[in-house]
């Protein structure tokens, strides 16, 4: 009997409960269809988004799998002390941060990666640390667009606003940009890596935004500030900024001062696995000492640049400064560390004991106005996206919404300019600044964005092409371009350094270099041989010019020096000299060794 009722009633029943949802649904404003069309429509835009990065970062990888850098090289020579039965002091260095050298460690440990194929290995791992920053932009998002959509619907019907496809579109673009342009996975470097943790960071500073302060938040935020200063050391004073910010987001301040300080404390405890070994190895208190370096270097212009024989502006004279050899071309020598690729350039800021840096105010402003001109290059391509949203605003949305946006999203802007200004008084490259653009347009780009009705679908997709044109596409036509020029082929430090051991040098060996730049150290890195002399690299065409008495008077002093082999690279051959070289293989590379024939120069 209930059976024959169910079945009698079912279509009444199946109608009844249909208007019952819609009553629902109109009497909660829509919450569920609206959460539904947002899912929807994010998760195409997600997609996309990650298809279209992570095929960028493989191509960027891979085109430059073979390109080293003199900084790629010493991270490289600091994971050493990652692997089994290595010193870990290695990875304790005063300008190269701990955390990316130590990843890059046990990376190679881990998938065995060879001598050969380390650099090609680590560069393919850079993908590994853009995927981890994505994620945390992905955190840093989640608690970023609801505020976003907080915005209230316009209340002239003669606009709409701005979707939320669009803004997700624009966001992801701007992410892109910062990681594969400013920042790029080109080289091996920490700052793809340091900015997961500036974006991990500021989306929990965001997430405690008008809520009560609670211990949890501030440990947690304290631990994320903490390894990000081990992945690279500007994250410390940024940490006492994000940590001041959140006493004035959360609901009450008074709490927040305590937990913000003990966060801090978090901070410096676990920054404290660097400092404290570095202090203990230098003899005095330090928390890195790559700020003196690049103040030295770049504002004091101590010189020859990497070769400290006078102290520029700086304080002060050098203790232990590379030994000069020769006048010209200038040679130089260095003292032998555990083996390291390059000891001038493994621990840089060895080099510079005993002089400290004097701030020149004239200097100091000259080198302030360069920095910003290139920190306006490097801004550069956000100007027309930037300009038409904000024409967008001006024209469509009143001043006091405007500054309503602005103030829900002003740590954004703050962050982001503190982290450029930060770079501008010493020395300042894109790479530097690439995730703080990022959030400072991300903080502009919360003004609600309106745009006339009847222009809706053609203007949105008019503005996202211009986008995508700006930020995306050259990413995409740089890879093509360099593949052709640069990421074909087979790796040629690789053989050359097969070809060099062929000729009798063995890892451990003493060489020196004859080089117009420090971007070639890949033959000697997977070669394990140690640097110990060279020609300046600012005069290394003034050895190929120079007298054939004068390039055997220098080949001497190297072999005096103990070196086995000298490298050069591209050397500027005569019939002269051609006989007192090799080439390795069909590389740049070519080689001086005793052995080549009888008249060649005999070294002590």
């Amino acid at each position: 009997m209930v059976v024959v009722f169910h079945a009698g009633n079912s279509k009444w029943w199946n109608q009844e409960r249909r208007q019952r949802r819609c009553r629902l649904i109109v009497e909660s404003e829509t919450p569920t269809l609206q959460e539904q069309a947002s899912h929807c429509s994010v998760w195409p835009v997600r997609l996309f988004f990650w298809v279209l990065g992570l095929t960028l970062a493989v191509a960027q990888a891979w085109v430059f799998r073979y390109q080293n850098t003199a900084d790629a090289i010493c991270y490289l020579d600091v994971s050493d002390g990652a692997l089994p039965g290595g010193d870990w002091h290695r990875l304790i260095n005063g300008v190269w941060s701990p955390l990316y050298p130590l990843c890059l460690g046990v990376l190679r440990w881990v998938f065995g990666i060879s001598r050969s194929h380390e650099i090609v290995a680590a560069h393919l791992f850079n993908i590994l640390f853009f995927v981890f920053a994505f994620v945390c932009f992905e955190l840093f998002l989640k608690q970023f667009f609801p505020i976003v959509e907080s915005v209230e619907e316009p209340a002239n019907h003669q606009v709409i606003q701005f979707p939320m496809w669009a803004y997700r579109s624009l966001v992801y673009s701007l992410f892109l940009w910062a990681s594969l342009s400013a920042i790029a996975i080109r080289t091996l470097r920490p700052d793809t890596l340091m900015s997961g943790f500036l974006y991990l960071a500021t989306a929990l500073l965001l997430s405690v935004r008008g809520k009560p302060a609670r211990w949890g938040d501030y440990i947690l935020l304290g631990l994320i500030l903490g390894i990000g200063v081990l992945a690279k050391a500007p994250m410390l004073p940024i940490s006492v900024l994000l940590l001041a910010v959140s006493v004035f987001l959360v609901k009450s301040w008074r709490p927040a001062l305590r937990m913000a300080a003990a966060a801090f404390g978090v901070v410096l405890l676990v920054a404290s696995l660097y400092f404290v070994p570095l202090s203990l190895a230098r003899g005095h208190f330090t928390l890195g000492e790559s700020g003196t370096f690049n103040y030295l270097m770049h504002v004091d212009h101590a010189g020859p640049a990497w070769y400290f024989q006078n102290p520029g502006l700086g304080k002060g004279t050098f203790v232990h400064p590379p030994t000069k050899l020769f006048d010209s071309p200038p040679v130089y020598a260095f003292r032998i560390a555990p083996l390291v690729t390059h000891p001038l350039r493994f621990d840089p800021s060895e080099w510079i004991d005993g002089v400290r840096p004097r701030i020149v105010v004239r200097r100091q402003i000259g080198e302030a106005i360069a920095n910003l001109k290139q920190l306006t290059l490097t801004f550069e391509p956000l100007l027309p996206l930037l300009g038409i949203l904000w024409a967008l605003c001006l024209q469509s949305t009143q001043r006091k919404q405007l500054l309503a946006g602005l103030r829900r999203t002003w740590p954004l802007c703050i962050i982001g300019i503190a982290g450029c200004a930060m770079y501008v008084p010493i020395h300042f490259e894109p790479r530097y600044v690439g995730a703080f653009l990022l959030l400072f347009c991300c903080g502009l780009l919360n003004a609600p964005l309106q745009i006339p009705r009847a222009l809706g679908r053609p203007l949105v997709f008019a503005i996202m092409f211009t986008i995508a044109v700006v930020l995306v596409l050259p990413l995409a036509e740089q890879a093509h371009q360099r593949y052709f020029q640069i990421g074909q082929g087979p790796d040629q430090d690789s053989l050359a350094a097969a070809a060099l051991e062929s000729m009798g040098v063995r890892p451990g060996d003493r060489v020196a270099r004859i080089s117009f730049s420090a971007l070639d150290l890949g033959i000697e890195r997977i070669a394990r041989v140690e640097v110990v002399s060279e020609v300046d690299l600012t005069h290394a065409k003034e050895f190929w010019t120079a007298p054939l008495e004068t390039q055997h008077t220098i080949l001497n002093i190297f072999a005096a020096q103990g070196v086995k082999a000298v490298i050069a690279t591209e050397p500027r051959l005569s019939g002269a000299n051609r006989s007192d070289w090799k080439q390795l293989g069909t590389s740049q590379y070519w080689v001086w060794l005793r052995t080549f024939n009888s008249s060649a120069p005999l070294g002590s």
